[in-house]
């Protein structure tokens, strides 16, 4: 057999690759940023030639596989795929759609990005290519590269606006006792979620599926090990009900403290209720409530009614951690009590409120280097400690 040869060819910004499939059709991929992914990936086809292990690409039409896509997603939560759906149907479909998946290319991503961020949010842009990465080469589920539609990442190498870095700003004290009074004056059970939330920061979805079995009322606790999450359902009616399973992350499992107030609350309410075992927060008709329902003709009418459209129900959560970092408590405990998957998601949403951080970083880092210092070690580049009032004098010369 005649020794396969291609070529790297470049048309504007983007670079293509040419070759020769064993049947002698020739073939082009496109979409890579830089001669040097080109290269690898001729190298990578040719060797695939070489070796009769080169497989042609399959195929379809994007709109057809990411329909297929969609339905083959069992193994992620409903509100992540219904988010999904959202992206593909949305932004993904109306300019890929009718491509074949061999088509799309880095330069045909880059195109869309760049049209995309005069239209949506830096936030919004990221989900959107993330979804689209994901179909195309994830690990997970049946990605266009898994089941053979695709040879490379066309994604990779895409340039993106940077994320914007908002900090988080809680509600301040007088801000959340205004929601506290505004719920009471309009009733129903909004005044004690709104209450409840002030003080242990759960997420809504949390406190929406919390039973009365799930406070201890021995050690002062709500033990969180469930919530309230979109499940698909195929009654022909609807595509997504509201279900109680497991929390977000296993993290979420969690026991948050529970303050006398709190607990004083909640014996009100279990003393009042028909079931004491059964759910806490019930719909209108004494069901599981929709979160949505929540949003809307609860909480949204406690915020308007106390001139505070702009705060959701999850800033009561914000509130929470801040009045935690105000006390003092440890990044550790805030973790904890909050549900995180790591401490470092803790520092990332948070960690502009803990109170001189940098300082006392900077002082504990000094203590540690000077415990135990041996004699001279680096006694010309720093003063000795002042001892009995006198002033430390420096070691060496100072330039």
């Amino acid at each position: 057999m005649a020794r396969q040869r291609g070529a790297i060819i470049r048309r504007g910004k983007t670079y293509y690759v040419k070759y020769r499939t064993p049947s002698g059709k020739q073939k082009w991929e496109s979409g890579f940023s830089n001669r040097s992914q080109a290269q690898q990936r001729l190298n990578q086809l040719l060797g695939e030639i070489g070796h009769g292990s080169y497989v042609e690409p399959k195929a379809i039409r994007f709109e057809k596989f990411a329909e297929e896509w969609l339905e083959s997603r069992v193994a992620v939560r409903g509100s992540t795929l219904s988010s999904y759906g959202s992206i593909v149907r949305r932004r993904l479909i109306p300019y890929f759609g009718k491509m074949s998946l061999s088509e799309i290319g880095y330069d045909m991503v880059q195109n869309f990005v760049n049209e995309l961020a005069k239209q949506v949010s830096v936030k919004t842009l990221h989900n959107v290519i993330i979804c689209l990465r994901v179909m195309l080469v994830g690990k997970k589920g049946a990605s266009a590269v898994k089941r053979g539609f695709l040879r490379h990442d066309p994604t990779r190498g895409i340039e993106m606006p940077a994320m914007d870095q908002k900090q988080v700003v809680p509600p301040t004290r007088e801000e959340v006792w205004k929601l506290v009074d505004a719920a009471v004056e309009l009733g129903g059970i909004g005044r004690d979620m709104v209450f409840i939330d002030a003080f242990t920061g759960l997420r809504r979805n949390e406190i929406l599926a919390l039973q009365y079995t799930d406070i201890d009322w021995t050690n002062k606790e709500v033990v969180i090990n469930k919530a309230v999450s979109k499940t698909k359902v195929s009654d022909g009616v609807r595509k997504w009900e509201w279900q109680i399973g497991p929390p977000k992350s296993r993290k979420s499992n969690r026991r948050v403290a529970a303050a006398d107030a709190v607990l004083e609350l909640l014996r009100s309410l279990r003393s009042k209720a028909e079931d004491t075992f059964g759910l806490i927060f019930r719909g209108p008709e004494g069901k599981r409530m929709d979160p949505d329902y929540f949003d809307e003709f609860i909480f949204g009418r406690v915020a308007a009614h106390a001139g505070l459209s702009r705060v959701r129900f999850h800033d009561l959560r914000h509130f929470f951690a801040s009045m935690l970092i105000a006390q003092g408590e440890s990044a550790k405990y805030v973790c904890d009590q909050m549900g995180h998957s790591s401490i470092q998601v803790t520092f990332d949403t948070y960690g502009h409120l803990f109170p001189n951080s940098r300082e006392t970083a900077a002082k504990k880092l000094q203590q540690a280097m000077f415990t135990g210092r041996k004699k001279g070690f680096g006694s010309s580049l720093v003063a000795k400690p002042r001892k009995h009032g006198k002033k430390a004098e420096p070691h060496g010369n100072e330039s």
